[in-house]
């Protein structure tokens, strides 16, 4: 089984369910990861794996998209990295508010989906 994972991509986006959300935006850190049984004895072609750079793409314009809920959000990257890469076997995302609009609170909020197939 062979794991594909990025980390610590960093966005500025609009999502969430408030008014100054949705106009001032909040920093997020997304981190995903992909598992997969490889078909070949040593992969040598980026065709007999999970491409990262794809799975980037589909996290990118996601979070391009104002979404109400993380939870939304988190379950639309799984579908779309399963869509392009159905050879996954399990998909495994983590969403960072960095600044979640809640009074008197320190530090961020971190929603996460796990599926496996």
């Amino acid at each position: 089984m062979i794991k594909v994972q990025l980390h610590e991509l960093k966005f500025h986006a609009f999502h969430g369910i408030f008014e100054e959300e949705k106009i001032l935006g909040n920093d997020y850190v997304v981190n995903a990861s992909a598992e997969f049984h490889e078909a070949e004895s040593v992969i040598t072609s980026i065709h007999h794996t999970i491409n990262y750079v794809e799975i980037y793409r589909i996290i990118k314009i996601r979070m391009e998209e104002p979404t109400p809920l993380l939870e939304t959000l988190l379950m639309q990257i799984g579908n779309d990295i399963y869509k392009t890469f159905p050879e996954a076997r399990s998909i495994h995302i983590s969403i960072q508010k960095m600044h979640p609009p809640i009074e008197g609170m320190e530090g961020s909020a971190i929603v996460s989906y796990h599926k496996e197939y």
